[in-house]
């Protein structure tokens, strides 16, 4: 046997206690609070006489807090009661301006003997309040303890009871991919199921929490104009959103089921191919066009203590369509890739391990597909067997066919070849960098003026906000008003940089003093748990690079780029 499912105990023990608590925190700090207001509205209002009022101020490192002690005596039926609940909260807090402004109004109250109104249980009338107002604000800040707690206990048990493999010391060494048993055989299942159920279970211990809540604050946070209330409204909306995605996976898995990934060669190779095909439940349609992309990620933990999240980062990335093949009821989407053999390959799982995703995608009517497979990736130097085609030169009937001239802002006249990256070519990064840049620069001018008061310390931190913010700033106004203008007359190469109108580079480069062509990464992104990685094409002269094609979206594409120049260099450049 290869392997075998083993689970920690130590860890669903963490997760349970981390869930435990996030019910504690409800049990022990929101619903009494909810159920004592709800209760309350329907007591009754009678007189009361202050016997002492006092607003106690407790001082630390984190704030100054506040807690409104009084005692009051009222009458009911003839009988006389004496009490000291104040409000619906008890103990000290600093949420808004609730105890501060309520003791000063009581003070005031007893220094001039003025009777108070306060409300009291008709049915036990020695149970009574002074304010019954629910502090909405204070309870969402409650509740954020309760979901941080119990999410972070829930996520816990959830792949603690699923549990990890237990590898053989022979299969981890000969063949390392098969010591997990998703990957058994080569047929691989997608994680649409797995991260259907964790939506569905986030989704709903956030909703049953944040909505009750929400619910009880509305009356309060708009008759009477408690306005950090508007806070717990929130949670609810990011409720919605979480349902949302939960029941968008859920419709993608009705709608696809099991999408089985079978690989060919298995595992994938570096210096040879990735290859294989995926099984789906849909009907032919030739107007469709399934976009795949193999990547290269690094999964990393960042951070420290509670502030510990786990990132990833894109090394290598390379994309095309799959190849259709119809049956009866399903699609059989071939695909294959080259990968270069200086790569990572697939590691075992830890704080720092590097991994292989390919992620299958279509833009259908009603709910579009989206796929991704972690797969096994190793130097064994194999090709496919049965796919004799390459996703990146693949192009559907739907989709117009990629060429070097197509990729690039080209203009021709003959033997002359012209390039032109304008200003504002990329509107949203460069605005996006002003703004970010401008925000830090302004907290650093804020942290400047509250050192005045504060010291030596946030002179530090006002300076390091402000020098990242001026930084980010110049170099999002240079991204966006800079242009570039590349001439190619057969003989030389003219390079001319531009900023607004002012010329920064102007030079004219022989072919013969090229030395090469060659391509590296730019830049990397990831908005939704997509990868996107950006590729910088240039020609070098000694230790200088002239950037030729500043930003391309995959490793076929940029070869292609890589080849075009080169055949134009070579044009006069016997080295090529």
């Amino acid at each position: 046997m290869i392997s075998r499912t083993k689970r920690s105990w130590i860890a669903i023990l963490v997760g349970f206690i981390f869930f435990i608590a996030g019910i504690g925190f409800l049990i022990s700090m929101v619903i009494p609070v909810v159920y004592d207001g709800w209760q309350m509205q329907s007591w009754q209002p009678t007189s009361a006489v202050l016997i002492s009022v006092d607003l106690k101020r407790n001082s630390s490192k984190d704030g100054d807090t506040f807690n409104v002690i009084a005692q009051y005596e009222y009458t009911v039926n003839g009988r006389q009661y004496r009490n000291n609940r104040v409000a619906i909260n008890k103990g000290s807090d600093n949420i808004g301006n609730f105890q501060a402004e309520l003791g000063h109004q009581l003070q005031r109250y007893f220094q001039s003997h003025q009777p108070i109104t306060v409300w009291y249980n008709p049915d036990n009338p020695t149970e009574s309040i002074i304010n019954r107002d629910m502090r909405w604000g204070l309870i969402a800040f409650k509740m954020i303890f309760v979901v941080a707690f119990g999410g972070f206990g829930f996520t816990i048990l959830y792949f603690s009871f699923k549990g990890k493999q237990n590898k053989s010391p022979l299969a981890v060494e000969q063949s390392p991919w098969l010591a997990r048993t998703e990957w058994k055989n080569g047929a691989i299942k997608s994680n649409a199921k797995t991260g259907m159920i964790a939506l569905w279970g986030i989704a709903l211990f956030w909703n049953v929490i944040s909505f009750p809540a929400a619910i009880l604050a509305i009356p309060e946070v708009f008759a009477k104009g408690e306005y950090i209330g508007f806070v717990v409204f929130i949670f609810p909306i990011i409720g919605l959103g979480l349902l949302y995605w939960a029941i968008k996976a859920t419709l993608q898995w009705k709608r696809f089921g099991v999408t089985l990934l079978t690989m060919d060669p298995y595992p994938g190779s570096l210096g040879g191919q990735v290859g294989g095909h995926v099984k789906i439940n849909m009907q032919y349609d030739s107007t469709l066009a399934y976009k795949v992309t193999l990547s290269c990620l690094r999964s990393y933990i960042s951070g420290s203590g509670k502030n510990r999240s786990r990132k990833e980062t894109v090394k290598w990335q390379d994309e095309g369509y799959v190849r259709v093949k119809p049956k009866m009821n399903h699609l059989i989407l071939e695909f294959c890739f080259d990968v270069p053999e200086h790569l990572p390959a697939s590691e075992e799982r830890s704080d720092n391990y590097h991994l292989w995703r390919l992620t299958l995608e279509a833009e259908l009517e009603g709910v579009d597909l989206n796929r991704n497979f972690e797969i096994p990736v190793y130097n064994t130097q194999q090709q496919s067997s049965h796919i004799s085609f390459k996703s990146p030169e693949f192009f559907p009937a739907s989709v117009e066919k990629v060429t070097a001239e197509s990729l690039l802002p080209l203009t021709k006249n003959n033997n002359l070849k012209e390039l032109y990256y304008p200003m504002l070519r990329k509107p949203l990064g460069s605005f996006s960098g002003i703004f970010f840049g401008g925000v830090f620069t302004a907290i650093g001018i804020f942290l400047w003026q509250q050192a005045k008061t504060e010291g030596f310390m946030l002179y530090m931190m006002s300076s390091v906000f402000s020098l990242i913010g001026i930084i980010v700033v110049i170099a999002a106004i240079y991204s966006a008003f800079n242009s570039l203008y590349l001439k190619f007359d057969g003989i030389s190469l003219l390079y001319r940089r531009k900023f607004l109108w002012f010329t920064l580079t102007n030079k004219s480069i022989p072919y013969s003093q090229i030395s090469a062509i060659d391509a590296r990464k730019s830049s990397s992104s990831n908005s939704g748990g997509k990868h996107k990685i950006t590729y910088k094409v240039y020609a070098k002269t000694g230790r200088k690079k002239w950037t030729l094609v500043e930003s391309v979206d995959s490793a076929s594409k940029k070869e292609c780029l890589v080849e075009y120049f080169k055949n134009e260099i070579s044009q006069q450049n016997s080295r090529y």
